[in-house]
């Protein structure tokens, strides 16, 4: 009896730990996301940037290690040399997106007239249709039309005011890739000497394959947005609409939001296009889009990205409702690359593979490049193996007991 009592009451005082363990460790996690959350939203200015120039830092880095292996610059070179190099694509891009832009302008007043006749047609079939008059429906707009006008003022002196703050934050980004280049390794290594020399060995194991998955997710990315603007582009300029190539990287670029950002590039286009061409044109438009979305969500990503960092619909969406809300248009764009990112780390560290198992995709395919990529840029990384539970291991023993038991009565 005394030995039955003291059974109890040693499962009693160990249940009680692990549900005493299990309030504290959901009060820890509580507490971290409450306090990324608040510095996230304080130090907007410098984490923006910060992440930034990290990401383009991961991009450009096959091309740095390849300046130092290859053509034997050192790395300080290397690390000016990336930046620049991208520096330049990028101000390449803008410019062509400010030509056709600038032709955009001299077609306005034609772009006016065809909407004002819309407007003109769109005002006879609701008068046709709901027998709405021209002038009630003219006074509605007015009416709506004073507030419409006072935020897109009060936006415009935004933007205005903004594009100082814009070319500082890109001279930021610019340092932050430079100086992430230039001292990877010592950063790597402070990382490493923050554990215990025990955990040193393995911390360093993680670190290396974070890295690597990293890499290939940012430059499987950039691949993305190449195919899909290039698509777009060819598609574009079959159905013969204006602008096509100022649409095609609009389209690529605002890929990078699912959902939202594919939607909006949509209408813009078909806007446009049903303005300066034919309503045919318009239709032919939203058929392109949809067909090299789907291209994209069933061929391209799959097999691009793969399933190291696929993540979950559910996940996704509330990851850029949260990163709208802390960081404006730019948290939509880095909400993807962040959460990647966390559930990388997280499927590489023992206590943190459930919750990236919670923002993963189950069954999702392997990038096809991969091979290639590991073969010709960096060594793979090493498959991790999840640890068994105490249950499954007891089991196990006793199966191997059994076996060895039969055996020997066999013999």
């Amino acid at each position: 009896m005394n030995k039955e009592n003291r059974n109890k009451h040693s499962s009693l005082s160990n249940n009680n730990k692990q549900s005493v363990a299990f309030v504290i460790r959901l009060a820890c996690v509580l507490f971290s996301l409450i306090a990324i959350v608040y510095i996230s939203v304080v130090g907007k200015t410098v984490l923006v940037p910060l992440v930034m120039g990290f990401l383009v830092s991961m991009l450009l880095l096959p091309f740095a290690n390849f300046q130092e292996r290859k053509l034997k610059f050192p790395r300080i070179l290397s690390s000016l040399i990336a930046p620049i190099l991208f520096s330049l694509v990028v101000i390449s891009v803008i410019f062509l997106i400010g030509t056709q832009m600038a032709q955009f302008t001299q077609d306005l007043p034609e772009f006016q007239l065809q909407m004002e006749r819309i407007f003109h047609d769109v005002q006879t079939f609701v008068y046709n249709r709901f027998g709405v008059s021209e002038e009630d429906q003219i006074k509605y707009i007015a009416k709506n039309l004073d507030e419409v006008l006072k935020r897109g003022s009060g936006f415009v002196g935004t933007a205005l005011s903004s594009v100082t703050s814009t070319l500082a934050s890109a001279t930021f980004v610019f340092l932050a890739t430079f100086f992430f280049l230039l001292y990877r390794s010592h950063l790597v290594k402070f990382l490493i000497w923050c554990f215990p020399p025990k955990d040193q060995r393995k911390v360093k194991e993680v670190v290396v394959e974070i890295q690597i998955i990293i890499k290939q997710y940012i430059f499987g990315l950039f691949l993305q947005l190449l195919a899909v603007s290039t698509l777009m582009f060819i598609a574009y300029s079959i159905i013969g609409i204006k602008y096509a190539l100022l649409f095609a990287i609009l389209c690529g670029v605002l890929n990078l939001i699912p959902y939202v950002g594919i939607f909006t590039a949509t209408v813009l286009a078909a806007l446009v296009t049903l303005a300066t061409g034919q309503p045919i044109q318009a239709i032919w438009v939203v058929v392109v889009v949809i067909v090299v979305n789907s291209i994209d969500g069933n061929i391209i990503t799959p097999k691009i990205i793969g399933s190291k960092v696929a993540l979950n619909s559910f996940v996704v969406l509330f990851g850029i409702v949260i990163a709208e809300s802390i960081w404006g248009i730019a948290g939509m764009f880095l909400a993807i690359p962040i959460l990647a990112i966390c559930k990388i780390i997280f499927d590489n560290v023992d206590g943190l593979r459930p919750y990236g198992f919670v923002l993963g995709e189950e069954d999702a395919p392997t990038p096809f490049f991969e091979k290639y990529y590991n073969r010709y840029l960096y060594r793979k990384p090493k498959t991790t193996i999840l640890p068994k539970s105490e249950p499954e291991k007891e089991q196990i023993t006793t199966e191997n007991s059994d076996n060895k038991e039969s055996d020997e009565t066999k013999v």
